[in-house]
């Protein structure tokens, strides 16, 4: 793969200077430091035909999403996400059925880092991930070596909900306002998390936030000028 490095823009001025050094900093996991492969979510649907998994409508197709959403969290691996999501359709499925299905998301469901994570990985700072994703979709892609770690399996809550920004503050012996927070949604990450007296910093690197109530950049590479020497 060739890989093509674009000139980064100038860092805004107001962005230059923190106004704190922040004790913690705490990365969203999806959209900030790792994207899903995009796929065909109509041969997605079809495919789960072969598993008992039929959804006629539209609202059907989007109220499974959001039941992958919400068990993806607190599953350990992809057999206990299948078993998980076949019990909600079909009841007690068997475990032939499990491990088809298993094969099958782990297949189509693939996570990739973003190219400028490897700017952050050294900054001298605490460093964790919180995510509504599957932890072992993010160790997987070995973010564990530089991160901690929380999902809604350590904070039991899901974002937005406050408890999920407390409990790794809690753990990390860290107050709101010594910590940073890095996300790519305002109402999910940002928002919240400014609410109970972090420090935040929206991720657009497509810029389709035109007017942002916070702070933006539109690559890590930029936090390095923002948080300074």
């Amino acid at each position: 793969m060739v890989v093509h490095w674009l000139r980064e823009p100038a860092v805004p001025v107001q962005f230059r200077v923190f106004r704190m050094k922040p004790k913690l900093i705490l990365f969203d996991f999806s959209g900030t430091l790792a994207y899903l492969r995009s796929f065909d979510l109509e041969e997605f649907f079809s495919y789960l035909e072969k598993f008992g998994l039929i959804f006629l409508t539209e609202r059907e197709k989007e109220d499974f999403i959001k039941l992958c959403q919400t068990l993806w969290g607190w599953a350990k691996d992809w057999n206990n996400l299948s078993y998980r999501l076949l019990k909600n359709y079909i009841g007690k499925p068997t475990q032939s059925l499990v491990k088809n299905l298993s094969e099958f998301l782990k297949e189509k469901i693939i996570f990739e880092l973003y190219e400028d994570v490897k700017e952050i990985i050294d900054l001298p700072f605490q460093k964790a991930i919180l995510s509504g994703n599957a932890k072992f979709i993010i160790e997987d892609l070995g973010l564990e070596k530089f991160a901690k770690i929380f999902t809604p399996k350590e904070t039991k809550f899901l974002k937005p909900d406050p408890q999920a920004f407390l409990t790794p503050l809690k753990e990390m012996k860290t107050k709101p306002e010594e910590a940073l927070m890095i996300g790519d949604e305002l109402e999910r990450d940002l928002i919240p998390a400014k609410n109970l007296g972090l420090e935040v910093i929206l991720i657009d690197r497509e810029n389709k936030i035109k007017n942002s109530p916070v702070k933006k950049i539109n690559s890590l590479k930029e936090l390095k000028e923002i948080l300074g020497p």
